[in-house]
């Protein structure tokens, strides 16, 4: 008599049963996975910011002041050097280095610090293998839309496109940027940026750069009258709206939309961009009107934005680091973006 073994295994009905139930798992896991990654971006960033906050008292236990968002070392009103001509329109020129290339001996970088010619502008070819670099401590790991390096852009001739220098200027990411405080640097008049710490009248009254950082800034922290923990020092800015570096400025450089990525509203600003923001109303940019605190919806190139839900994180000048949502009350951002405005700040912000 033949015995016949019944195979055991699955049918096709059942096969199918198992493969909605492990998707319909997948599915509901996801969200909780991507929420818990975007939770240790949002910590590495922070952490990040952290390490740039000792680094910059570090450097102002040695100098006696904070590093400046930029240098213009020479006052040497026209020339060319390396086919850059500077002056440009808001008075940027040599050496044109910034804050994050000033921090380097402090973040562990001595060797790119050493081997850089700080001597020389931070365009010129004896630099360009080192301005390149990648360096992790400036690099926010939630940003997805560009951290591997830019090019440097110059102005294109209308107001949201830049072109490239001929020279190809390839300068490292930094998706943390410096705070102007309410007026922007960038935005005066030829005039009137011959020197940032010498106010500028406008409709008869004198208004100052009052953040912690412009070009040539030697702030002390006696001179943050506000007091370090009430006074907004750096904040994060993501490639995805505009570029960022922690090289420096370049003469005739501009920071414009990224277009290529979203149809962004706002306008290209010049140069000092590239390294800092600021917090308006600007009294010369629709006054009292545009106030941007972080992740403000119409994406200013010269404002704080993150690619985190709802805000971004900033330093403060003791070194915290604290979460500034978006829906902040824009008198507040404003109050803790002047380092001696005397404005009082709500608490609970």
């Amino acid at each position: 008599m033949l015995h016949y073994r019944r195979r055991s295994g699955f049918t096709l009905i059942e096969l199918l049963v198992v493969i909605a139930i492990i998707s319909l798992l997948m599915a509901m896991l996801l969200p909780a996975i991507q929420k818990v990654r975007a939770a240790a971006d949002k910590m590495i960033c922070a952490s990040n910011l952290k390490q740039l906050g000792v680094a910059l008292h570090m450097y102002h236990g040695d100098y006696h002041r904070f590093p400046p968002a930029y240098q213009r070392t020479s006052d040497q009103q026209t020339g060319t050097s390396f086919g850059i001509t500077y002056p440009d329109n808001n008075w940027n020129g040599l050496n044109g280095w910034g804050w994050g290339a000033l921090l380097l001996p402090y973040v562990e970088q001595d060797s790119l610090y050493k081997n850089m010619n700080l001597n020389a502008p931070c365009w010129a070819p004896v630099n360009a293998a080192f301005v390149k670099t990648k360096l992790k401590l400036f690099l926010c790991p939630a940003v997805s839309a560009g951290s591997d390096g830019f090019l440097v852009e110059y102005d294109s001739g209308d107001s949201i496109h830049g072109i490239p220098f001929s020279q190809n200027l390839l300068f490292g990411h930094s998706h943390y940027v410096t705070n102007a405080g309410i007026n922007q640097p960038w935005g005066r008049t030829f005039a009137g940026s011959y020197n940032f710490d010498v106010p500028e009248f406008f409709s008869g009254l004198p208004h100052m750069i009052d953040g912690p950082f412009y070009r040539n800034s030697r702030v002390r922290i006696q001179d943050v009258r506000d007091g370090t923990t009430n006074t907004i020092f750096l904040g994060e800015h993501s490639s995805s709206l505009s570029h960022k570096t922690w090289v420096g400025v370049v003469p005739g450089s501009v920071t414009c939309p990224r277009l290529d990525l979203r149809a962004w509203p706002s306008d290209c600003n010049t140069g000092g961009c590239l390294v800092g923001v600021h917090s308006g109303p600007d009294v010369r940019d629709h006054p009292q009107v545009i106030i941007h605190a972080p992740n403000n919806p119409f994406g200013h190139t010269d404002e704080m934005w993150a690619d985190h839900i709802s805000g971004a994180n900033v330093m403060f000048g003791d070194g915290s680091v604290r979460f500034i949502t978006q829906y902040i009350n824009p008198y507040t951002f404003v109050a803790l973006s002047t380092r001696s405005g005397g404005e009082s700040i709500d608490e609970d912000y």
